[in-house]
């Protein structure tokens, strides 16, 4: 016979009508016919041990259920890639606070993270605003240092005639020196073209001299993660709002980020990762003299 416990509600089968223990809640219970109309009674209550227990049940699934969600949470944080790449979920705000702390504090756990980001974005909003800023900083003080040095063309010309034919040939011919301080005297137009440029050019540039030195040194790595390891060391570029100095400390740092991260991101040996700087640092210098970054 089917019947129900008075005690807990737990469902029970019962041979026949009479005294029986409850399987769940361990209380003694009188179970009554139903062709007479008895009712189900208690006869001994639950132990108290038992009810107790059964009192703190929900109240230990609930703290499971919150270990759980935190759990969870961690795991999603570490396989989810870089603080950036769950920006949708932490807001704009924290997720490049949070992601500049990790590239100033912990680099190789960042690029670790990087590299096993389950949906990587190919060029990582971060970088082109750091390189935006970067590049808006950098063009700000070469051109107010050439038009503060060098007010109108005349003395512009004077300064370079003044080098000798030697030192600058390229720059003998009036025509030459005339798109020269053009150049550095830019309309708004021009400017805002290059503003706009400049940003792309230096994390595609910087991604191209990172893939071949690893390609050339044995690595296999793709070439996305070289696209958003650019992107995440623009960062550097910020420290260029301090003239000059700025420049450099953001050279070194940016160094700094390519040695760890190249050692993370392909399993480099300490040798091959000091070959992998002087790579890069080769590589930026022939850049920037033809004038690419």
């Amino acid at each position: 016979m089917i019947t129900e416990c008075p005690n807990c509600s737990k469902t029970i089968s019962v041979a026949k009508c009479g005294i029986t223990r409850c399987p769940k809640c361990r209380a003694l219970v009188f179970i009554g016919d139903p062709l007479k109309d008895e009712k189900n009674s208690i006869v001994e209550p639950a132990p108290e041990e038992h009810s107790k227990e059964t009192s703190i049940e929900p109240e230990k699934n609930e703290n499971l259920k919150k270990v759980r969600i935190v759990i969870e949470k961690i795991q999603s944080m570490v396989d989810g890639g870089t603080p950036w790449d769950l920006v949708s979920r932490l807001g704009f705000a924290e997720a490049f606070f949070l992601t500049t702390k990790e590239l100033v504090l912990t680099p190789e756990a960042f690029f670790y993270k990087m590299k096993n980001a389950r949906k990587p974005s190919f060029f990582p909003f971060y970088g082109i605003i750091a390189a935006f800023a970067a590049s808006l900083f950098q063009i700000f003080w070469a051109l107010k240092f050439f038009q503060t040095t060098f007010p109108d063309f005349a003395s512009f010309k004077a300064s370079v005639s003044s080098l000798g034919a030697e030192v600058l040939p390229i720059l003998n011919d009036e025509a030459t020196l005339k798109a020269v301080f053009e150049m550095m005297n830019p309309d708004a137009k021009m400017l805002a073209i290059q503003l706009c440029i400049s940003p792309f050019m230096a994390i595609v540039f910087t991604a191209f001299i990172l893939h071949t030195g690893s390609t050339l040194l044995g690595s296999n790595t793709r070439l996305i993660h070289f696209y958003r390891m650019s992107s995440f060391i623009m960062v550097t570029g910020l420290l260029n709002i301090i003239p000059v100095l700025g420049n450099f400390v953001s050279f070194v740092w940016r160094t700094v980020l390519v040695y760890k991260g190249g050692k993370v991101l392909n399993g480099f040996t300490e040798r091959k990762a000091r070959l992998y700087i002087v790579f890069y640092i080769l590589m930026q210098i022939l850049f920037v003299g033809l004038g690419m970054i």
